[in-house]
């Protein structure tokens, strides 16, 4: 039996009383809290790391689901592209930090970076806010909406929703995985099947066994970087980032593999001489842990149907992208799917009242999740929330007396398909 301690009750003193509180500001936590801002909401956004992005700041540099997206997504689109800082399809992460912090200073929004949500405030299964620790300490948030953005679907779990944790068969989640930036790369451009010849050749210079373990292992340029370029293939399974030791292991783990590609190719491989070590992603790539039971659940045979309605708040078009959930799996099993509807059913946690969730934790199934969790979908949700807080705060109603259909129009206007 684990031993415990009691913590003795104490008075928590309420830092601000907003009408939505964001937590998370990774991919769909910016947009929520910048589209709620917009929409004339006073919005607190809490992130637990230094700054605001998530996947899209941390680790990620991929554009794709985007033809079909309005709003915030195309602005986003619309702004790596203008800014110089995109090499179709891939972008310069870091740029993307001070605009994100400019986006959200021009909406309003009051971010709190540093800080964790530890617990709903919950009153006959309403949310009334959250509970944050922060350096000021242990203080409240009184909100009107909370949307769960933590990608991992914490508020909801801790207020009592139900969840569902990877695949049925085994429970076995996606690989995990890390980005690490290497400079000073002269080679030339390589493809994916000249970058894994070029790692079987170093390998067997450095008379070891290093393989990949995931199967592109090419180097992506930085736009507006002087040779700077981003390795994405560190990749673990068997690892479980909802428990603390697991996630700190798992994240040595992954920068060992970073430095063990690294070392097996610096001084092997024309254009590697020189290279250095650059930084690490501030948090792992993490593809798969709770799918919180909402109201709404997506399935990969709605996907590949391509299930659409008049309700629904967008259409997802990417590909059911699953990585390996065990390590001796193929790195990634891609199926094609047609256009499917996101609904706000699937964003709201069933039994819950005032609390709604975006990102990877949404209702849906283990494969199709693989295709809705990146950053164009979680953009989009964000922003559909956003809407749909406005809504219900107006009307004074919760958010599951918000009409879909109104918000789905209003998506619609914004260039949404």
């Amino acid at each position: 039996m684990t031993a415990t301690i009691h913590e003795p009750a104490r008075e928590i003193p309420v830092s601000h009383d907003v009408d939505v509180v964001v937590a998370g500001g990774g991919t769909a936590g910016v947009a929520a809290a910048v589209c709620a801002a917009r929409l004339g909401l006073s919005v607190v956004m809490v992130e637990r790391t230094a700054q605001p992005g998530g996947m899209v700041t941390h680790v990620t540099t991929w554009l794709n689901d985007f033809d079909n997206k309005g709003g915030f997504a195309t602005e986003f689109r619309d702004h790596v592209v203008d800014t110089g800082i995109c090499q179709w399809p891939y972008y310069n992460p870091y740029a993307v930090v001070p605009w994100f912090d400019q986006l959200l200073a021009d909406a309003g929004v009051r971010p709190l970076y540093l800080a964790s949500v530890v617990a709903p405030i919950l009153t006959d299964g309403v949310l009334r806010g959250v509970i944050v620790e922060s350096k000021s300490g242990r203080h409240a948030i009184r909100a009107k909406m909370v949307i769960d953005a933590s990608g991992d679907g914490d508020v909801a779990a801790r207020a009592g929703a139900a969840s569902v944790v990877g695949r049925p068969s085994d429970g076995a989640c996606q690989s995990v995985s890390l980005s690490h930036l290497w400079l000073n790369y002269q080679g030339g451009k390589l493809d994916n099947a000249q970058w894994k010849q070029a790692v079987r050749s170093a390998a067997d210079a450095a008379g070891n066994d290093f393989r990949l373990e995931y199967d592109n292992g090419r180097l992506i340029p930085f736009a507006g970087t002087i040779p700077a370029y981003y390795n994405g293939t560190p990749h673990v399974t068997g690892y479980d980032p909802l428990d603390a030791e697991s996630l700190s292991d798992l994240l040595i783990t992954l920068r060992r593999q970073s430095m063990d590609y690294f070392d097996t190719m610096k001084g092997r491989v024309e254009g590697f001489e020189n290279v250095f070590c650059g930084p690490f992603s501030g948090i792992p790539g993490v593809r798969e842990t709770r799918r919180i039971v909402c109201d709404g659940c997506i399935t990969v045979d709605q996907a590949r149907e391509g299930v659409t309605c008049p309700d629904g708040l967008f259409k997802v078009t990417q590909a059911v992208d699953i990585h390996k959930c065990l390590p001796d799996e193929p790195p990634i099993i891609v199926e094609r799917i047609k256009p499917y509807s996101i609904t706000l059913g699937a964003l709201l946690p069933r039994g819950l009242d005032n609390i709604a969730v975006a990102g990877r934790c949404i209702g849906g199934d283990h494969e199709t999740l693989a295709s809705y969790r990146i950053i164009a979908d979680c953009f989009a949700m964000g922003e559909a929330l956003a809407i749909a807080c406005k809504g219900a705060i107006q009307a004074g109603d919760t958010l599951r007396d918000v009409t879909p259909g109104t918000v789905a129009d209003e998506m619609q206007a914004r260039g949404y398909e």
